[in-house]
């Protein structure tokens, strides 16, 4: 839901960790694109900080953040820069398309 993890919008970050492909040679020989990755806990309900306006995100302390999805549920990139052990700042207001580009 939106309303969820406020300035996140409902969305959670993730570590990506690997993608994979598998193929299911038993019945119909399909192919699936997945990824393995290791979902980050929003800090304050993933409100934004009164000091630099991110997202503070931290890794979870049990083993249910590993997770394999489907790679077609990745939205988008979100920059994270590291702010102390285990715990960063997720800045996903910078577009990749244009992030390179110099004006």
């Amino acid at each position: 839901m939106e309303e969820m993890y406020c300035a996140l919008r409902g969305r959670l970050p993730a570590k990506l960790v690997a993608l994979l492909n598998i193929q299911n040679f038993r019945s119909d020989n399909t192919l699936r694109c997945v990824a393995s990755v290791e979902m980050l806990t929003p800090v304050n309900s993933g409100g934004l900080s009164d000091l630099h306006g991110l997202v503070t995100v931290r890794m979870r302390e049990d083993m249910r953040g590993f997770i394999i999805v489907d790679i077609g549920r990745i939205l988008r990139l979100a920059r994270r820069i590291a702010e102390e052990d285990r715990c960063w700042l997720v800045n996903s207001r910078i577009d990749p398309r244009t992030f390179n580009n110099l004006y």
